[in-house]
C-alpha cells in the first residue's frame, strides 16, 4: 500500500502543473482543479495499468477523457481566449501593440479553426509533450498524429494569412482615410 501511495505522489508531484495548464486551457481555471483531482483519481485506480516511462503520456489521456465527460455534461467552457489575452504583458516597449495585434491576428487564426485542429495545435505547441506523449493523449496513433499535427499546421497557416491580410487591408485603409 505505500509504494502504491509514493508512486501516485511522486506522479501527482512530476505532472500535475502540467495536467492542471492543460485542463485550464481546455475547461478554464475553474473547473482544472477538479479534472486534476479526476485524473489521479482514475491513476490510483489503474497505477498497476501504467507502464514504466509512459506516464505522462497516460495522464493527458485521462486529462482528455475526463474533460471530453465533462463536456458532454455541460461543464466545458472555453479558456483560449482569457489564456491569450491574459499572457500579454504591458511592459511599455514600442512593440506592444504589435505584440498584441499579432496575438489578436494569431487568436482569430486559431477560432477559424475546427475544435481538432486546435486541440493538436495547441497540445504540440503549448505543453511540451513528445509526439508520442501528444499522440496518446489525443488517443491517436502516432503516425495519425503527425497526420493530424501536419494538417492543423497548413490549415492554420493559411488562415493566419488569410487574417493578416484582412488585417493589413483595414489598416491601409484607415491610414488612407486618416491622411485623406
Amino acid at each position: 500500500m505505500r509504494d502504491r501511495e509514493e508512486r501516485v505522489v511522486e506522479l501527482f508531484r512530476r505532472h500535475a502543473d502540467d495536467i492542471h495548464a492543460y485542463a485550464a486551457w481546455r475547461v478554464g481555471r475553474q473547473d482544472a482543479a477538479d479534472v486534476v483531482g479526476e485524473v489521479f483519481l482514475v491513476a490510483w485506480r489503474s497505477l498497476d495499468r501504467i507502464r514504466a516511462g509512459e506516464e505522462r503520456g497516460w495522464l493527458f489521456g485521462v486529462a482528455r477523457t475526463v474533460m471530453v465527460a465533462r463536456r458532454r455534461q455541460g461543464a466545458a467552457a472555453a479558456a483560449l481566449d482569457e489564456r491569450m489575452s491574459t499572457s500579454v504583458v504591458e511592459d511599455g516597449s514600442d512593440g506592444f501593440a504589435d505584440d498584441v495585434a499579432l496575438r489578436d491576428q494569431v487568436r482569430r487564426a486559431l477560432h477559424a479553426l475546427g475544435e481538432r485542429d486546435r486541440e493538436v495545435l495547441v497540445t504540440a505547441a503549448w505543453f511540451d509533450l513528445t509526439a508520442a506523449e501528444a499522440a496518446r493523449a489525443l488517443g491517436v496513433s502516432r503516425p495519425t498524429y503527425a497526420v493530424r499535427l501536419h494538417r492543423a499546421r497548413s490549415r492554420f497557416r493559411a488562415a493566419y494569412e488569410r487574417i493578416a491580410e484582412d488585417s493589413g487591408e483595414a489598416l491601409s485603409m484607415i491610414r488612407n482615410s486618416v491622411t485623406a
